[in-house]
């Protein structure tokens, strides 16, 4: 089948979104699919057009942003060219251009498949909640013309409103998560390269955004050191995310050798297993929707890394699925340390063996599910 991607942003930015579209993309074409992805450049050293892993990447030049919002009149054009070549039209959402591709695709009658990967929540400033409602009803425009709507976990579908709403055409296909690539540093050679000298460490994963809950954590860890006096918190991923002011309550802590918080800064794939290496709990604290699953949580069971996630409809499902961890109520800085010194306790027994969180989470599965809708779209 020829299967055109659409997503705002490709690799390589890296994100949980680029990072499941890449899988999917690079997977079909391992199968025999023909996949093209349409995106922004976001970057301008970008090529317009590049083949990367089998992958046909075609990008339109990016002409304004409002934070992380790409606006590309070009890529309309190219739409017009890419999406009539197409048996389907594959949208991952939340995208900018969630309108026009998918009146494009439903004009010339392309089965559109929708990938719902989270809930719009922007931060309460001045101006966001403009931004929120255009982006919604952009959403809505989308999913009302979707032959098919996928997310990530039954949990998730059944606890979020757009979803709810159109609950004849949803469905829910486990994420792919890859195996972490081998590692270029020892766990010592980690520790000394980004100054991390305490034990047990406390890991997070993610942008420097008050979505992922990291001032949760940041309130948390005070009561995780009475415990243990020596403990380090590492916090790993973009730290300068436009629009957030989370960096500014990081920057004091950071400045203070005593705090035992340790930034690394984004990381490639080949050092995060490093980092896994030393780690002795993952903490993912995300506050609201905006976080649907968390695939950092298996990629840190498959490492051997007990998780504590927040209670939220998908968040809680791969704890809920391997008993790797502990929930802890989102936006509670005192139950999340309570579960996270659960955890420190007796970290034993919070690990499973390797091949048994690899069969819940298998990309095969994946894939196949993933043809099994394209082929019932391109059927109607």
């Amino acid at each position: 089948m020829k299967i055109l991607m659409g997503l705002d942003y490709y690799l390589p930015n890296y994100s949980g979104l680029t990072l499941y579209a890449a899988a999917i993309s690079e997977g079909l074409v391992r199968r025999g699919h023909s996949v093209s992805v349409l995106t922004h450049q976001h970057r301008p050293e970008l090529p317009l057009e590049s083949v990367e892993q089998g992958v046909r990447v075609v990008r339109a030049p990016v002409a304004a942003r409002f934070g992380k919002a790409l606006v590309a009149p070009a890529i309309l054009a190219r739409a017009l060219k890419e999406v009539p070549r197409s048996d389907v039209l594959h949208l991952h959402a939340p995208l900018v251009n969630a309108v026009p591709l998918s009146f494009i695709a439903s004009t010339l009658r392309v089965p559109l498949v929708v990938t719902y990967h989270c809930d719009l929540q922007p931060p309460a400033r001045l101006g966001q909640r403009f931004v929120e409602v255009v982006a919604r009803a952009s959403q809505h425009f989308a999913l009302e013309r979707a032959n098919r709507i996928v997310t990530n976990t039954e949990d998730y579908a059944r606890n979020t409103r757009p979803l709810v709403d159109r609950a004849e055409k949803v469905g829910w296909i486990l994420p792919p998560v890859a195996d972490p690539p081998p590692s270029n540093l020892t766990p010592e050679a980690a520790r000394r390269q980004f100054g991390i000298g305490g034990r047990p460490v406390v890991f997070f994963l993610g942008r420097f955004a008050e979505e992922k809950g990291l001032p949760v954590l940041l309130a948390a860890f005070p009561e995780i050191r009475r415990r243990y006096p020596e403990a380090a918190l590492v916090l790993a991923g973009t730290r300068n995310v436009p629009g957030e002011t989370v960096l500014a309550q990081v920057e004091p802590l950071l400045a203070d050798p005593s705090s035992g918080v340790v930034a690394t800064g984004a990381v490639p794939p080949e050092t995060l297993s490093s980092l896994f290496a030393i780690a002795d709990v993952l903490v993912l604290p995300s506050v609201n929707s905006t976080e649907s699953f968390g695939l950092v949580q298996v990629e840190a069971m498959l490492s051997g890394v007990p998780v504590v996630a927040s209670d939220l409809p998908g968040v809680r499902e791969p704890v809920r699925m391997t008993a790797m961890g502990r929930i802890a109520r989102a936006g509670d800085a005192g139950d999340l340390a309570r579960n996270v010194l659960d955890v420190l306790a007796a970290p034993e027994r919070f690990r499973r063996p390797r091949p048994e969180i690899r069969a819940l989470f298998s990309t095969d599965r994946t894939l196949s599910e993933y043809e099994a809708v394209y082929r019932s779209v391109a059927g109607t």
